[in-house]
């Protein structure tokens, strides 16, 4: 009778075994959506046009976002655990040409904040969240200004975006963090990297906010990660999309960030677009200087991508920085959409100060080049209004 109650089917693992196993697969999901705090730190929501605060002074510089964040957390949140379960993909969709961008505006997310879903309901479907930095070591992606104290992990919050029916890019740099090309200096630990991302998130494409100010190893380094990254995107039927987001003038792009993009397109980084961060403040006259600064980066960014000036616009997204709320009203927004139809330009974005939801349902609608635009209101003996 012993011998019977011990006995078990030839091939069948002992029950213990399977116990085991079970346990082991639950830690391992459970670790690789390590959670990010529920309540962002003091001052920093995630807002239509990404986090509040003002522009750096410096000409061309990456906005600085105001609040109580620190330029990087002591102990950043690591991006997932090392074991990740990754599900069975959703069928590809369909991926749009190189030069139509899928989305005409792009809604920013502070990785520490909460996704405000009301952003759908006023029409927003893409979403950039960051931002992703080299962690300690330098070659482990991180998100920058949180600890992991619990609540929803950025994983979760991405995924309740995604079943509204978003698409959610993460992104690389920014203004709190080395972007991880700059400190892996090892090309394959850097591919590693990036992949883990990639695999972890499965996202559409993939944003960088870093320029070439890093040095011409990095900016290689990078190029040839992600170019690669792509090939294997495209062997598994899902594409990779990946666009950058540089600081840019009434000159356009500075001649380090043109000669990055150049570099990463010969490595064979295929770039879908390049966003233009550029700080304004209220009135008429800083529309004209965002058009000025998107004229001069439109045959910088021709020249880089190779591409013929009249199809760089496609190639093109903007994201004016905003001081404050009222520095882009809905006719403002109005004039910003309407010069977006009227050029091609690939998508529009805001960053700095949170705008009015009116605002941003104006710059997230499909726009014709007359249509939506509020004419200001000329007051009797003033100077003309400067067209821009």
């Amino acid at each position: 009778m012993d011998s019977a109650r011990h006995s078990r089917e030839a091939g069948r693992p002992p029950r213990s075994l399977v116990l085991l196993a079970s346990a082991a697969l639950v830690a391992g999901t459970g670790a690789a959506l390590w959670a990010l705090p529920a309540t962002p730190p003091g001052g920093w929501d995630a807002t239509p046009g990404g986090p509040g605060g003002r522009p750096e002074s410096r000409p061309g510089a990456t906005a600085t976002p105001t609040g109580a964040r620190s330029p990087a957390s002591p102990v950043p949140e690591t991006l997932v655990a090392a074991r990740q379960t990754v599900a069975s993909p959703a069928p590809p969709a369909a991926a749009p040409p190189a030069d139509e961008p899928a989305a005409r505006y792009r809604g920013f997310l502070d990785a520490a904040g909460e996704p405000h879903p009301e952003l759908l309901r006023v029409g927003v479907r893409s979403f950039a969240i960051g931002h992703i930095v080299a962690g300690p070591g330098g070659c482990a992606p991180h998100w920058t200004g949180a600890q992991p104290r619990g609540g929803d992990s950025v994983a979760a919050r991405i995924e309740r975006l995604r079943a509204d029916g978003g698409e959610v890019w993460p992104a690389f740099g920014g203004p709190y963090g080395q972007e991880l090309a700059v400190t892996c200096e090892n090309p394959a630990r850097l591919l590693a990297a990036y992949r883990h991302v990639v695999t972890a998130l499965d996202p559409p494409g993939v944003d960088f906010e870093a320029g070439g100010s890093a040095g011409h190893a990095a900016v290689r380094r990078r190029a040839a990660a992600v170019a690669r990254l792509q090939r294997e995107a495209r062997a598994r039927g899902r594409p990779l999309r990946v666009t950058f987001t540089l600081p840019a003038s009434r000159r356009g792009l500075e001649p380090a960030d043109q000669e990055m993009l150049r570099a990463a397109r010969e490595e064979g980084t295929e770039i879908e677009s390049v966003g233009l961060l550029v700080p304004i403040a209220s009135g008429v006259s800083n529309l004209h200087d965002l058009a000025v600064a998107a004229r001069a980066a439109r045959l910088q960014i021709a020249a880089a991508l190779d591409v013929p000036p009249d199809r760089a616009w496609r190639r093109m997204g903007l994201a004016p920085v905003l001081a404050g709320p009222g520095d882009l009203g809905p006719g403002e927004a109005g004039r910003l959409a309407a010069f977006r139809a009227r050029n091609g330009l690939g998508w529009l974005s805001l960053r700095g100060a949170a705008p009015a939801d009116d605002v941003v349902r104006i710059l997230a609608r499909p726009s014709r080049p007359d249509a939506g635009v509020a004419r200001p209101e000329v007051t009797p003996g003033a100077p003309p209004v400067r067209p821009w």
